[in-house]
């Protein structure tokens, strides 16, 4: 993340052999902080994947804070609480493998 708030994603949408069926990058700008970035980094690969499989879904990503969001309510009263909100209703029409 840098000083002006802005950021980089990077997503790989891989299949059940780890082929990669796309993969694709972003800029996220306005951050506040690195989980912000994850968590928009994390929203948005999920949106592309909902476009692009209908595979059961894993995410990955460095941020073990983002990541126990998926499944607790940890960030639910947070200032990025919409964002998990987000994600998870992305989640629900699909399997999700933590």
């Amino acid at each position: 993340m840098q000083e002006d708030g802005s950021a980089a994603a990077g997503m790989v949408l891989r299949n059940h052999e780890g082929s990669v069926i796309f993969a694709a990058y972003r800029c996220i700008f306005n951050c506040n902080d690195a989980l912000e970035a994850e968590l928009h980094a994390i929203m948005q690969g999920m949106a592309l994947v909902l476009q692009h499989s209908s595979l059961p879904i894993v995410i990955q990503s460095d941020s073990s804070t983002a990541l126990a969001a998926m499944t607790r309510d940890s960030l639910s009263r947070s200032a990025y609480g919409h964002l998990v909100l987000e994600i998870k209703r992305h989640l629900h029409d699909r399997e999700f493998v933590p």
